[in-house]
């Protein structure tokens, strides 16, 4: 949900998500054009991935309306330029988009956030900045719950999603100088009944 007296983006439908997030490539460009501008070269030294690859990706990206083109710097007197991309909205979808996927495009989707996932983690575990705040969360709390407690569950994370939003967008209305890159990971899911010994 968009900060109040902001325009209201509008979601990725399921199939441009699946499209977007099926290939790993993209996912990665996708993922580094969410946090910050950059160039196909930028994006390609990042991911360790030959230039020509992710500038295809990105003209797929582009097509499926997932990033846009920021500005064009010419560069070398004018003859080399540089074109600046950045996504145009977050990854996210809501229920009735995930009901419209098939299991192997819904199953796309999820590998692709838990890849997400898992790179940052193991990004933030590399470089020290995992632990560096004391107030960080981390939590696993299995729950065994009916299914009046499961929808109470799926609701208390749903606001909790809208409420990080809310709060970017704060955020961005301050403009403040120094920032710092959080990520918020948010799983529900059940789980297999374990074998009775």
């Amino acid at each position: 949900m968009p900060a109040k007296g902001q325009a209201r983006v509008a979601n990725l439908v399921s199939p441009v998500l699946s499209s977007a997030m099926s290939h790993p490539t993209r996912l990665r460009t996708l993922r580094v054009l969410t946090e910050r501008e950059a160039t196909p070269r930028e994006i390609a030294d990042e991911i360790s991935e030959p230039l020509n690859n992710v500038a295809y990706h990105i003209k797929v990206l582009k097509r499926l309306g997932c990033i846009e083109l920021v500005r064009v710097n010419q560069t070398r007197g004018g003859r080399v330029a540089e074109h600046i991309y950045k996504a145009v909205q977050r990854p996210y979808w809501n229920e009735e988009d995930l009901e419209t996927l098939s299991d192997a495009e819904k199953l796309d989707v999820i590998s692709g956030v838990m890849q997400h996932i898992a790179d940052d983690i193991a990004a933030a575990m590399t470089a020290g900045t995992f632990y560096e705040h004391d107030d960080n969360h981390l939590s696993r709390t299995p729950m065994v719950v009916d299914e009046d407690g499961w929808r109470e569950v799926v609701t208390l994370l749903k606001d909790t999603m809208d409420e990080l939003v809310e709060i970017q967008a704060r955020v961005n209305q301050r403009g403040a100088a120094e920032t710092k890159l959080t990520k918020v990971a948010i799983l529900q899911f059940e789980s297999p009944k374990s074998k009775k010994r």
